[in-house]
């Protein structure tokens, strides 16, 4: 993961990553689950709904964390083939406006995705 970072703490950059690779893994599952659906699959759709669960109230609690911190996380900017990006922003208490952007291989955006669906 390389980045162009905003003078922020580590955890809010940490919280930037993980907000991304949870919405990633939500469109996963859901995509996961439509298939497990039209299959028949009522054991898989269990596991995958239960995950689904757990992803959603993690979100929420990223959101809330973000909002506190006025950050906004823009929409994906497909650089090549290889390599994605994820520009961000945050407005300072000053009035001014700090930006970075979340630069990812997307082999290694997939790895972090496995991790934490943990083989779902």
């Amino acid at each position: 993961m390389a980045n162009i970072r905003a003078n922020i703490s580590d955890e809010h950059i940490e919280a930037i990553h993980n907000k991304i690779v949870i919405d990633l893994c939500i469109h996963a599952l859901e995509g996961k689950i439509e298939k497990a659906l039209k299959a028949q699959q009522e054991e898989q759709i269990d596991l995958y709904k239960l995950k689904l669960k757990e992803l959603l109230t993690e979100r929420k609690e990223l959101n809330s964390y973000l909002r506190q911190r006025k950050t906004k996380i823009q929409e994906v900017i497909i650089c090549d083939d290889m390599f994605v990006e994820y520009p961000y922003y945050l407005k300072t208490k000053e009035g001014g406006i700090k930006q970075g952007t979340m630069r990812y291989w997307k082999a290694a955006l997939k790895l972090h995705m496995k991790n934490k669906l943990n083989g779902c």
